[in-house]
């Protein structure tokens, strides 16, 4: 569990340095403009509505539910309240496709 905290961490002063912060905290908005202006950064081409940080999140909850429970889905998201959860793991008829 160490080398997660520590790859978090490490990864954390990655996105503040990348965007002229002093390391510290993330904000969720700050994740979110890192998150967009490194996907923006590859050569992947998304088209007019380039899928924004909360819906990898959402996708991911929903493969994590799918494989370990809506319980683990809860905890991993960090989530005290289900109702929360549950709006993740509603994919709103968007499924993914595996290419």
């Amino acid at each position: 569990m160490h080398g997660k905290t520590t790859r978090c961490r490490l990864h954390a002063l990655l996105i503040s340095k990348k965007r002229g912060r002093k390391p510290g905290p993330l904000t969720p908005d700050g994740l979110t403009q890192a998150f967009s202006d490194i996907r923006d950064s590859t050569d992947l081409k998304f088209g007019a509505n380039p899928p924004p940080f909360h819906e990898i999140r959402s996708l991911a909850s929903r493969l994590y539910e799918k494989e370990r429970g809506e319980e683990f889905a809860q905890r991993l998201l960090g989530h005290k309240n289900l109702t929360m959860t549950k709006k993740y793991l509603d994919a709103r008829g968007a499924e993914y496709v595996m290419v």
